[in-house]
Parts: structure tokens; C-alpha cells; sequence
């Protein structure tokens, strides 16, 4: 894995081909070799559902930062920088599923920003 803080990359991220990844850390970018992922193993049904989970906190959460009355109340109220509102708002989406199950209530479909749910 090869790193750089000065490098003609560093302003990207994603897949190069099938080989290569680019990554960013703060102002560091990370070249590494794709992983690999073995065809034959399927994902359990925990995984399966935890990806579902994972991908309604990423829609709620874009929606959320697209509309910018909603991205200054949400970063208010989380007490967060701006570069820290997306992964905030889908721990706070986690932390709403965990209570719901424990409460044996239905798995909510929206972030719900308010000082109960923490």
C-alpha cells in the first residue's frame, strides 16, 4: 500500500479498473490493491440485513445534508463540523434502530433529530 500527502491523485478516490484503490485519509491519499471477495460465500442473513440498514441511513442522511435548513439543524443539534455531519447522522440512524428493537417497535424510516433518541 502506498501513501502520499503530495501526490497528482489526491484529489480522487474510487476504483481504478479491477486492480486499484484510491482512498482518502484527511489530507493523506492511499493507493491499495482491491480486495478480494470469494464468489462461493454468501452473506449471512445479519449481513444481509445490517446492509439494508446501512443503506437507508445513507439515503436519510443524504437527503438530509442535500436541504440545507435540515443540514444546519441536524450539524446544530449534533454539535458536529461539517465534515463529520454524514457518519454523525448514520450513527444517530443506528442508535434509533438499537433503541427501536430493544422497545420492540418497527425500524424507523426517517432520522428523527431530537435529544429522546440519544
Amino acid at each position: 500500500m502506498a501513501s502520499s500527502t503530495t501526490s497528482i491523485l489526491k484529489d480522487y478516490s474510487g476504483k481504478l479498473g479491477n486492480q486499484f484503490v484510491l482512498k482518502r485519509y484527511g489530507d493523506k491519499s492511499v493507493i491499495c490493491r482491491l480486495p478480494k471477495r470469494d464468489k462461493r460465500k454468501k452473506r449471512t442473513e445479519k449481513q444481509v440485513q445490517n446492509n439494508q440498514l446501512m443503506a437507508i441511513a445513507n439515503n436519510l442522511a443524504k437527503s438530509i445534508i442535500n436541504d440545507p435548513a435540515r443540514r444546519d439543524a441536524a450539524q446544530l443539534f449534533l454539535n458536529v463540523t461539517s465534515n463529520k455531519k454524514y457518519t454523525s447522522l448514520v450513527k444517530l440512524y443506528f442508535q434509533q434502530v438499537k433503541a427501536a428493537k430493544e422497545k420492540g417497535r418497527e425500524i424507523p424510516m426517517s432520522i428523527t433529530i431530537s435529544s429522546e433518541n440519544i
